[in-house]
């Protein structure tokens, strides 16, 4: 008798992708199976006027490719890629991301201990070697006790150093501040815990390149003074500034 061997998780996601591509499904959509929900990631098929202003979505596309394959090869705070092609990726479901949950918990203690994961989970990634690129609280999902980075489109291996890794840091406290204020007074104890499993030299590098961007503060005042909600991102330039003592 002729047996066929089953199919694995990674074939019957293939065949998933396959089926929705077909079907003109959008860039990136989430799926359910018997075997779990997953992520199906596309590469951007944009205008060329995007393109000009963006660059060629597929080197992105590429660049997170690359990501996932270094970041799962050390064993970093990141989802294992289930399944690849060329033109897709599929991921695990992680949950509602970070700065859904920092907005929708209630519980003050609560948030600080997921802020704390964060920057736990950043630090090691810097304490491998690696730069995210652009780590953002909407980029960092859950799994048990740790929290994972998503989006390696940004990704470079060239930026796998301690300037780049203090990028990281500034942009990550940044988002933070911006997108999750209510988070502003932990992100002091953020910084120390980053520093306890990150590069020695990360924080300072952080703080040499903030001084080198007073500037920005100076520039965006006026803007900073719009009232409510509008132009958070410029509100939060004094804080990161402030936070890594560069604030003049």
């Amino acid at each position: 008798m002729d047996f066929k061997a089953p199919l694995t998780v990674e074939d019957e996601l293939r065949m998933l992708v396959e089926t929705r591509a077909r079907e003109g499904a959008a860039r990136v959509e989430r799926v359910t199976t018997d075997k779990g929900i997953f992520w199906i990631k596309r590469p951007e098929n944009p205008s060329w006027r995007y393109r000009l202003q963006k660059g060629d979505p597929r080197n992105a596309f590429e660049r997170e490719r690359t990501g996932f394959h270094d970041l799962n090869g050390a064993q970093a705070p990141a989802p294992r890629l289930v399944a690849e092609g060329p033109d897709f990726l599929v991921l695990p479901d992680c949950g509602p991301n970070l700065r859904q949950r920092l907005a929708t918990q209630q519980d003050a203690g609560i948030r600080r201990d997921l802020l704390m994961d964060a920057a736990r989970s950043l630090g090691a990634l810097h304490g491998l070697g690696f730069a995210h690129g652009r780590p953002s609280p909407k980029d960092m999902c859950r799994s048990g006790e740790q929290e994972l980075l998503l989006d390696f489109e940004r990704y470079d291996r060239r930026n796998n150093t301690l300037k780049g890794q203090a990028r990281d840091l500034v942009i990550w406290v940044f988002n933070v501040a911006a997108m999750s204020p209510q988070m502003r007074d932990d992100l002091p104890e953020a910084l120390d815990v980053h520093s306890e499993n990150a590069p020695s030299g990360v924080r300072g590098a952080a703080e040499d390149l903030c001084r080198k961007l007073v500037w920005a503060n100076w520039l965006t005042k006026p803007i900073q003074m719009r009232s409510g909600n509008k132009a958070r991102e410029f509100k939060a330039i004094p804080v990161v500034l402030d936070l890594f003592g560069s604030r003049l």
